[in-house]
């Protein structure tokens, strides 16, 4: 076998200077200045290991957005307040707003702005415009609310509008440049709520509510998925993933990749039974629905007396299927805050019954859940803000981490200061054996956040990646793109060019993920 190490980047990043993380759950890493009313917290790793933090807060320029990148270290490298977009002027409302970070290094924030119009900024790791400070419009001046992007696999990203009746898609390349824009419409119905997932050879998939039109709280939506190439072909027919059922509009639906080039949808409603339940679709890489029921698949059966919702998803890279995490509260009085963990097989088959059981009998609120399984598929972590009392606002933020079989293997205090925090929309997932959580101080401002590694460890974890670095890479489990997906198994020869993911066994018998160039 070609020896690896003569390609091999390194994952890690030495430096000399201290690291920020720290192991230390009542001194938590400071990332940058904000004000208490801060929020929209969006996190994104790349594969160098840098971490971009994005979150808005209110500027003379209105509820606008600002960036902060952390190296692997945890350390701030764009100053103690991040980097303001001051280019734009924005509502005083959230109009949507999302990030990306791509594969050449830098970050993209896609956001529509007061006019109307939506538009994407890119920034490089040094802090510099790639694309200008004003960024690249997007959509033909189309599409001013719900901005959606994702990371291509050659440094652009695809952008996705809405105007409230139709959709709107578009690839920015890496230099800025803008492939067609794709309109994205129904004569009778309003296509809203788009998510985006990338799939094999830069395609996308998107994922959309079609909405019966007029006025009112309560609507019949259902949701479908089409795949599309950069160049705006349609490369997949549109697919009915749920059939429509009628419920609060505002109820939207997430979508995540399968690691395979396909995704599971999921989304909480009470349009069945008049009872909220959480309910999976899935999608292959062809586009094509692989669960027949399109009412879904519930993460718990029919039940009346409780609601099942604010979920949560992650993918096990190994068997591909989704672990779904949710909060149960009970429907008479809602004071009642358990979180669950269910895992549901492609073609829907519901592998741990009613559930498993993370936090159980409590009456103390919790919010901010994030599941996120292991690189090398052992497990997953699930993290949460806690309540210190029942109504109150101040929490801690805690995690647990399993096996595959849903088994307790360890616990750990993220922060144990109480005090109010606004949680992150998500977390970073585990990249290069840590994952990351980023709050907001609500009562005085500052961001702060966590690192954790699948042992339940928390600082600097810099030690244990050099371990495996320093080892020579003796045979290839897997191979993946820069987003994660899996382009071989086994097997890496000359006709894969780009970047790539290499999971391998060391010459210790240490599993360890490495980043080639080809």
């Amino acid at each position: 076998m070609k020896k690896l190490y003569l390609l091999i980047i390194a994952l890690a990043v030495f430096i000399t200077v201290k690291a920020q993380w720290v192991n230390d759950p009542e001194n938590n890493t400071f990332i940058a200045n904000a004000d208490a009313d801060a929020g929209e917290v969006y996190l994104a790793t790349n594969a160098e290991g840098d971490t971009y933090v994005q979150w808005m807060q209110f500027f003379s320029n209105g509820w606008s957005p600002t960036l902060q990148r952390l190296n692997v270290l945890g350390e701030p490298q764009w100053g103690a307040d991040g980097i303001h977009i001051a280019a734009h002027e924005f509502s005083s409302m959230s109009e949507g707003v999302a990030m990306t970070a791509t594969t050449d290094g830098g970050v993209v924030s896609c956001f529509s702005i007061y006019d109307g119009y939506t538009y994407a900024v890119k920034i490089n790791a040094d802090g510099t415009y790639a694309w200008g400070e004003t960024g690249v419009q997007l959509f033909n001046g189309q599409g001013f609310s719900r901005a959606e992007c994702i990371a291509g696999d050659d440094g652009g990203v695809w952008t996705l509008g809405y105007d409230y009746d139709n959709l709107y898609l578009q690839y920015v390349n890496a230099d800025g440049s803008l492939n067609p824009c794709v309109t994205i419409s129904d004569s009778s119905l309003d296509c809203a709520y788009g998510q985006l997932t990338l799939s094999n050879d830069n395609n996308v998939f998107v994922t959309y509510e079609k909405i019966s039109g007029g006025f009112g709280f309560y609507k019949e939506k259902r949701i479908v998925v089409a795949g599309y190439a950069t160049d705006g072909t349609q490369i997949s027919p549109e697919t009915l993933l749920m059939a429509g059922r009628t419920f609060q509009v505002t109820y939207c639906h997430t979508a995540i990749p399968d690691g395979q080039g396909g995704g599971y949808v999921y989304i909480w409603h009470a349009g069945i039974g008049e009872s909220f339940n959480t309910y999976v679709f899935h999608f292959d890489q062809n586009g094509a629905s692989t669960i027949t029921d399109t009412d879904g698949i519930p993460v718990h059966t029919a039940d009346p007396a409780n609601y099942y919702l604010d979920a949560y998803a992650t993918v096990d890279p190994t068997s591909h299927d989704i672990l779904i995490a949710y909060r149960q509260t009970d429907a008479s009085t809602e004071s009642i805050y358990n979180i669950l963990v269910n895992r549901i097989t492609s073609d829907g088959e519901r592998l741990w019954d009613e559930g498993k059981i993370i936090i159980g009998n409590s009456n103390k609120p919790c919010e901010g859940v994030h599941i996120d399984a292991f690189e090398d598929g052992t497990g997953f972590s699930v993290i949460y803000y806690l309540s210190g009392s029942p109504g109150s606002v101040e929490t801690t933020v805690d995690a647990q981490g399993f096996d595959m079989d849903g088994n307790a293997i360890w616990f750990t205090h993220m922060c144990s200061n109480l005090y109010n925090k606004t949680s992150d929309k998500n977390s970073t997932g585990f990249h290069r054996g840590q994952n990351i959580v980023v709050w907001v101080n609500a009562n005085n401002g500052g961001l702060y956040g966590q690192n954790i590694s699948p042992n339940g460890e928390m600082g600097d974890l810099t030690t244990s990646v050099q371990e495996y670095e320093d080892e020579d890479i003796i045979e290839i489990l897997e191979v993946y793109n820069v987003n994660g997906q899996i382009v071989n198994r086994r097997v890496f020869d000359e006709s894969n060019q780009g970047i790539y993911i290499i999971k391998g066994v060391t010459t210790s018998g240490k599993t360890t993920y490495r980043k080639i160039l080809r």
